[in-house]
């Protein structure tokens, strides 16, 4: 059997290209299979090597000399030219998400500017409902535009930048019109504020008791020092105010509602000992939640250009098979097959006591000795990540000995995961790696008791990181919802989505930390459920049997031509 499988070169950052190249050699037991991919790939131009392959532009391709067209698809950026060719083509799609909002923002960008253009793709993209929420959404944008946010009083609040502050950018942040911090000193004589703005608007620095400076910004000079001198004063309050907010037509072209004001590069005080700053990276109090298209993504999965016109497909779940039959109809031709592991537990370096592991890590003997829990992954909001750190300081009221690292990127406009444990009071208690190479990403998971990664909203994706620890030998923590659901229980633990959550989590960290004989079972029962279901080699079977089943490709002349000269323009803008 013939098979052409379209997917993403190892130049690109890519969980679904990673899974796609893990999977390709069982795949190859049983099929002869030719890679293609972009035309702008420096694969294709011999700037980046490829071991062992030989892949060929999605221009040459010829559906019909193949006895499958494989797309390997999921919601990242890098795969939205494959939706462009199964609108022309059809052909076998393995959908990893059910959710393909980045990528459908990625292929359209007039779904991103919004207008006219906008509503009639959101309607294309996800019919009437999802076009009802896109627009519900373009009115809340273009209001939160033209209306200064209300602040909340800040007085009573905890904290030094209280509200009105945009997320970390670089060495500073945006305010909004206005903005509310507190210096944290007894006796401040002082305060400098370094801002800067867009020329004509008028910002100003006013404190409690009246003192204030003021500076209009002009082409020639767009930020000041504003300094308010004070009278020995305990923790003033300090208000920023901006006048002559127009969100610009650049900011409009890119989704970005903000109302931007003054750009604040640093704050320092002084009193009797001397000149402070303020650390500008803290958490704020009351945090700008700006409404933008991703406020909705789980609400638009904008992804009919892929369900609609496919011949198969492929799911790791039922739950994204039942929506897609949903949709297209019961004779649908689907095939569920397990997201792939290996058995990285009997590779040599795997034979490390974790407690080893950790200490090589340059982990602390508290850490080395405790309950280890790790969460790999893009730290995000959706992954509950609020709710684990919640659950870590529950856990950590009746044992002393439970930990947790953080092992993956983040981005703090959509969550501070260091500014949620400094105010539960674990800060110390949790490892924050941010983005992780490879072979420290597997050590990280050896090195752990259980790992942890949960979901709400979902996607729809089964996650590349529960099978990952699974490969290691270990339990991982699920929610028990969505796809998630339906991993086993024998070896994926469940924990509620919503209500108690972080109780619930917070009683299960403190079970398995005083019960390592159940930890021993869920880790026996994690390499039973590689082995006989979802081993790479298993799933490469799989693969063959459903497409050896689904139906050919029946591509026409023109369907052909029109996709070419689509991608060809894609490719080059």
């Amino acid at each position: 059997m013939r098979v052409a499988l379209v997917t993403t070169p190892p130049s690109l950052r890519s969980g679904i290209g990673d899974y796609t190249r893990h999977l390709l050699p069982h795949l190859r037991e049983y099929c002869q299979v030719d890679l293609y991919i972009r035309p702008d790939s420096p694969e294709l131009n011999g700037k980046a090597v490829w071991t062992d392959e030989a892949p060929l532009s999605i221009l040459e391709l010829e559906p019909n000399e193949y006895d499958q067209v494989l797309f390997q698809l999921g919601n990242e950026l890098n795969h939205a030219f494959m939706a462009r060719m199964i609108r022309r083509i059809g052909g076998t799609v393995m959908q990893h998400d059910w959710v393909l909002f980045d990528q459908a923002l990625a292929n359209y960008p007039g779904l991103v500017r919004g207008g006219l253009k906008g509503h009639m793709l959101a309607l294309r993209e996800g019919g009437f409902p999802q076009a009802r929420t896109y627009a519900a959404n373009w009115i809340d944008r273009r209001s939160e535009r033209s209306s200064p946010a209300v602040l909340p009083d800040c007085h009573d609040d905890v904290g030094q930048l209280l509200a009105g502050w945009h997320a970390l950018e670089g060495v500073g942040r945006w305010v909004a019109d206005r903005a509310i911090l507190r210096i944290p000193a007894e006796g401040v004589l002082r305060v400098e504020v370094e801002l800067s703005s867009e020329p004509g608007r008028k910002l100003s620095l006013t404190a409690e008791s009246g003192a204030s400076a003021a500076f209009v910004c002009t082409k020639e000079c767009a930020g000041a020092l504003l300094v308010v001198e004070l009278a020995s004063e305990r923790q003033p309050l300090l208000t920023i105010t901006t006048d002559g907010i127009v969100v610009s037509a650049e900011q409009r072209s890119h989704g970005d509602s903000r109302r931007l004001g003054s750009f604040i590069s640093s704050v320092k005080w002084t009193d009797a000992q001397g000149q402070h700053e303020l650390d500008l990276s803290l958490p704020a109090a009351h945090p700008i939640r700006p409404v933008d298209l991703s406020r909705d993504r789980f609400l638009l999965p904008l992804n009919r250009s892929v369900v609609d016109h496919a011949d198969a497909f492929l799911v790791h779940s039922d739950y994204v098979g039942d929506k897609i039959k949903a949709r297209r109809g019961a004779d649908l031709p689907v095939g569920k097959i397990p997201h792939g592991s290996a058995k990285h537990w009997s590779d040599e370096r795997r034979k490390e006591d974790r407690r080893d592991t950790r200490a090589r890590l340059g982990m602390s003997p508290a850490w080395c000795d405790g309950f280890l829990i790790v969460s790999f992954g893009g730290v995000q909001a959706h992954k509950r990540i609020d709710q684990v750190l919640a659950g870590l300081a529950e856990a950590r009221k009746h044992r002393d000995d439970v930990f947790l690292v953080l092992a993956g990127g983040w981005h703090v406009n959509d969550l501070d995961p260091i500014g949620i444990a400094r105010m539960l009071g674990v800060e110390e208690f949790v490892k924050f790696t941010g983005y992780v190479e490879e072979s420290e990403a597997w050590d990280l998971l050896h090195a752990g008791d259980v790992s942890i990664n949960l979901r709400g909203p979902t996607s729809g994706g089964t996650s590349g990181g529960i099978y990952q620890a699974l490969s290691l030998g270990r339990a991982v923590i699920a929610t028990d919802a969505g796809e998630q659901c339906e991993l086993p229980d024998s070896c994926v633990p469940k924990v509620p989505l919503g209500g108690d959550e972080s109780v619930a989590i917070g009683r299960l960290f403190g079970e398995l930390a005083g019960d390592p004989a159940r930890c021993l079972e869920l880790e026996a029962a994690a390499r039973d459920y590689v082995d006989k279901c979802c081993y790479w080699g298993v799933v490469g079977k799989q693969y063959a049997e459903y497409l050896d089943r689904f139906p050919k490709p029946k591509v026409g002349p023109s369907d052909l031509a029109a996709m070419r000269r689509d991608l060809a323009a894609f490719c080059e803008a």
